[in-house]
């Protein structure tokens, strides 16, 4: 899969309503109204899942393509055409770039030749 990756940075709100926050934070007796002040994720989605979304939209995004099998991911490669592609986990948390599988393998985004996908893909799906 060949998808770019950019970091989401969140915005910090407004001094007024930082204050409130906080005002409301400090003055909540219960763990329940500590909680209501805490910011909560409703929509999950994987970054392939978003890529298709602004493409439907009109927003241009790089060309990626989801695998789920060893087999799909070098099908897909091959369907790009490019002798190098970029090739990502995709789990529904921060630093994936970082992280570690199960199994040892490091990082969960590589840039690769196309003739290695086959390698890294039976490495990050198992």
């Amino acid at each position: 899969p060949r998808l770019e990756t950019r970091r989401v940075h969140r915005s910090r709100p407004p001094p007024e309503v930082a204050a409130m926050l906080r005002a409301t934070a400090a003055a909540a007796s219960s763990t329940r109204l500590m909680r209501l002040a805490q910011p909560v994720r409703h929509l999950n989605l994987h970054e392939y899942q978003s890529a298709a979304l602004m493409a439907a939209k009109g927003v241009n995004v790089p060309e990626g393509y989801p695998a789920k099998s060893v087999e799909e991911a070098v099908a897909m490669a091959a369907k790009i055409g490019d002798e190098e592609v970029v090739i990502k986990a995709q789990i529904l948390a921060g630093g994936r770039g970082l992280g570690t599988f199960t199994n040892g393998f490091k990082g969960g985004v590589h840039v690769i030749k196309t003739s290695q996908v086959e390698e890294y893909a039976s490495k990050m799906l198992g």
